[in-house]
């Protein structure tokens, strides 16, 4: 069985920012410390970095409020995103991943869930609609939480259906009037309470089954061979060359540089590579 990470990416990125919001390129440097410290720390056989895609049907299905409420970024973060993204595509063995139809949680989901059904995984997210991924009664799905420094624990109910009563703020999607954590949790728990709820107030079972559509994972088996994967080569030079243009020195000086990127070398064994 082997271990494969999974990093969801914008997620890192957008931490990156935070942690480094005055320095120029200050994203692209934390995202490319955090990328190697991850894989420094789990030391998986596979690693990916996904990307998101347009959710056209939770948009369409929504009448276009899916994630509106969300702030755009300024040119300096976008132009550090795709710093960031062809980097890692091009000279790390970490798998860039994006289906353009899709969210990178649904790309996520699927990778753990069909593509490498007989391997042990790890998510790195702040999202905690992953927790649907994961069972009391198994291990080979872990979520990892960066910011808490934690393993999200299973919950011991349906996540989906207790999302989709309460809703998600996130992703500006409103959960039923009325019911906040400590209702839906009973909803969910207690036997029959669920149905009993709806025949008390059956107009709000068109908002569950609404809410259950858009935080549920969408399925992409007809469409996987849509997704792209990233082919990186092994250029070390010609990487840290060009981190060093941007001004990234502290991971590209004579003593940092060989422990760096020796992190990678695990990744390499399944690529061919030319080692320079």
């Amino acid at each position: 069985m082997r271990h494969v990470l999974i990093i969801d990416g914008l997620n890192l990125i957008h931490r990156a920012r935070v942690a480094m919001a005055e320095s120029e390129n200050g994203c692209t440097f934390a995202a490319l410390r955090s990328v190697r410290s991850l894989v420094e720390r789990f030391k998986p056989d596979v690693a990916y970095f996904v990307l998101e895609g347009v959710p056209r049907r939770r948009i369409e299905a929504s009448e276009g409020t899916y994630k509106a409420q969300r702030s755009s970024m300024d040119d300096s973060f976008w132009n550090q995103k795709r710093q960031i993204t062809d980097l890692i595509s091009r000279h790390l063995p970490v798998i860039v991943t994006r289906h353009a139809d899709y969210e990178a949680d649904d790309v996520i989901a699927h990778l753990a869930e069909k593509h490498h059904i007989e391997d042990r995984v790890t998510i790195v997210s702040t999202d905690t609609d992953f927790t649907q991924l994961l069972r009391s009664d198994s291990r080979r799905i872990t979520l990892y939480s960066p910011i808490k420094d934690i393993f999200v624990e299973a919950p011991p109910y349906d996540y989906v259906q207790w999302k989709a009563l309460r809703g998600d703020g996130a992703d500006n999607i409103p959960g039923i009037p009325g019911i906040g954590d400590k209702r839906a949790t009973v909803l969910v728990t207690e036997g029959g309470a669920l149905e009993a709820y709806f025949k008390k107030k059956p107009e709000t079972r068109a908002i569950f089954e609404h809410n259950l559509s858009m935080i549920g994972f969408e399925d992409l088996t007809e469409t996987w061979k849509q997704t792209t994967f990233s082919e990186p080569i092994r250029k070390n030079e010609e990487l840290r060359s060009t981190m060093q243009g941007l001004g990234i020195f502290s991971l590209t000086n004579d003593k940092t540089w060989p422990k760096w990127i020796s992190s990678f070398d695990r990744l390499w064994i399944p690529f061919s590579f030319q080692q320079t």
